[in-house]
């Protein structure tokens, strides 16, 4: 590595650090008075305070990275137009696009960084705050007692729905319950029935069932269908099963693929598996356009340039959620509205490049 390029990546590196630095400190601050609120009203202990402020770090460390790597890259490279070593850097013949090689190299490895931490991290991280922050919360009056089109994973091999069901009654109406293999790669029986009603035994018990043998192409009427393996309560099925937040990538394609073998709208799934994938590379999309940004110094366009960074930074947040909520109604596939935000910021970071280059 030459020194010139140890001299970049080093400024770049710092920069970055002290606008996530920035950004963490602002968040800590905005959420301190609220933990202040929680620990004073006996909702949470002194410790399980700073535990809920850590968990909830990994989770705004992801959201402010791309922010980071843009305000990192024009910090870096406005400081070196300042002091007019870019200019000197392009008369001696190096181009723009190698001047910024290694902070763009960097960037890359920083979207890695990113994947893991919401992959793995963050989802553990939000986890642990909801339960922090709800802890003794949950209770009895705050599930709803009826709820229309519901399904559970059970604890077994068998996904349930039901058109109606009512937790205070136990009482269940156009009931569908799907038994899978172990795997869950494939059906082994659908039971039917009109109504279902949860006893005093701790199981469901399904009137007037139709049990449809998958692998053996049989159908069997029952007057009462019992089998002790579908014991899970009805508030089960009141509270929320998955929250996508707290998913890891596997656990949101498995779940997404089981919403669709039962007929489940898994939609939310499927966007949120593909925007976890794509939303790390918007350190370099961003970054780019940080980079290109600061080439250029003009007396007094400092303040223009960060501003104009931070307009088109929270732009690409816009943009995210846009295309997210198109892919949600089904305009567009959660694949193509994942990746949309990143290719039209590439487009403008490879203009703004081309505009540095002169």
């Amino acid at each position: 590595m030459k020194k010139i390029d140890r001299y970049i990546i080093v400024k770049f590196i710092k920069s970055v650090l002290l606008s996530l630095f920035a950004f963490i400190g602002i968040f800590v601050i905005s959420q301190i008075f609220k933990v202040i609120n929680y620990v004073t009203s006996g909702r949470m202990t002194t410790i399980e305070g700073a535990r809920y402020m850590a968990a909830l770090i990994p989770g705004i460390l992801v959201q402010v990275s791309p922010l980071g790597a843009l305000l990192g890259g024009l910090i870096t490279i406005n400081k070196m137009a300042s002091s007019l070593e870019v200019i000197a850097l392009k008369t001696s013949g190096i181009s723009f696009r190698r001047i910024v090689l290694l902070p763009i190299i960097a960037a890359f490895i920083m979207a890695g960084g990113v994947f893991y931490i919401s992959n793995s991290l963050q989802p553990k991280g939000l986890k642990v705050a909801r339960e922090l922050k709800r802890k003794n919360q949950i209770d009895e009056d705050r599930i709803p007692a009826e709820k229309n089109d519901v399904y559970l994973r059970g604890n077994g091999d068998y996904i349930y729905h039901f058109d109606y069901i009512n937790r205070e009654t136990n009482i269940a109406h156009g009931v569908e319950i799907v038994i899978l293999t172990e795997n869950f790669d494939a059906i082994k029986s659908i039971i039917t029935a009109k109504s279902a009603r949860y006893t005093a035994y701790g199981r469901w018990e399904l009137d007037e069932a139709n049990e449809n043998k998958i692998e053996e192409k049989t159908v069997v009427y029952h007057n009462v269908y019992r089998n002790s393996e579908l014991k899970d309560a009805p508030k089960l099925f009141l509270t929320p099963k998955y929250r996508k937040d707290e998913l890891s990538l596997t656990e949101l394609r498995k779940v997404a693929e089981l919403l669709r073998k039962t007929g489940g709208e898994s939609k939310e799934f499927e966007v949120e598996f593909h925007k976890r994938i794509a939303y790390p590379f918007a350190c370099v999309v961003i970054g780019i356009l940080g980079l290109s940004l600061g080439s250029r110094y003009v007396r007094g366009s400092s303040a223009i340039n960060i501003a104009l960074s931070i307009a088109f930074g929270y732009g690409y947040y816009i943009v995210q959620a846009s295309f997210e909520a198109i892919a949600m109604g089904g305009i567009l596939s959660p694949l193509i509205g994942a990746w949309m935000p990143n290719l039209i910021f590439t487009g403008i970071g490879m203009i703004a490049m081309n505009k540095a280059e002169y």
